[in-house]
């Protein structure tokens, strides 16, 4: 078994649009990737030994949290961080190598994307938030790079980087308007395990 946290940021391109607000003026606001977020993951694993090489496939639940910041360009709208949390099943290979109780390794992860949920406030929730939840693709692609550390051959601790290969996204839809983006999840894992 293994679980642990992630920090997650989410790049993709500014959206620029109009909307109106609760007292009816319109106002020009601009979406933008924010600050990283923080999620976790559970799940299990395996792991294949030959001699000093292994290959580890893991499958995971993973809460990916990621903030994206709405601000006015004009008008009277004011500027918020909003959460954008996907549910999804993730399911690395990873391959590498031991040395002692140390081990490196990468490999590919394939996430499929269970549901979105985008916290936006009232003033910004009918243009921004439906458009959030429904930009993600059902599935994608990543790369893990990272270390880990076995204690007495029981515990696992590891650290590992994930950069997207493929978009959660490639546009959102506001107001009724496509925008193109380039939605990619760049994630810092943390876990730890027990092998039984």
């Amino acid at each position: 078994i293994k679980g642990g946290l992630n920090s997650t940021k989410v790049k993709m391109k500014d959206v620029v649009t109009t909307i109106k607000a609760n007292d009816g003026t319109e106002a020009q606001v601009m979406m933008e990737d924010a600050s990283s977020g923080l999620g976790f993951h559970v799940g299990g694993f395996a792991r294949i030994n030959a001699l000093v090489m292994f290959v580890q496939p893991e499958i995971y639940y993973t809460n990916l949290s990621s903030n994206i910041k709405i601000s006015p360009k004009e008008g009277v709208s004011k500027e918020e961080t909003d959460v954008v949390k996907n549910h999804r099943i993730d399911i690395p290979v990873i391959v590498g190598a031991k040395f002692g109780p140390a081990r490196l390794g990468l490999g590919p992860v394939a996430s499929f994307n269970l549901k979105s949920d985008a916290k936006v406030s009232d003033e910004y929730k009918e243009t921004f938030g439906k458009g959030l939840e429904n930009a993600k693709n059902t599935a994608t692609f990543a790369m893990q790079i990272g270390a880990g550390l076995d204690i007495l051959k029981k515990l696992t601790l590891d650290l590992r980087y994930e950069f997207g290969l493929s978009k959660l996204g490639d546009k959102v839809t506001i107001g009724g308007k496509d925008f193109k983006t380039d939605q990619r999840a760049n994630s810092f894992i943390a876990s730890i395990g027990w092998m039984f």
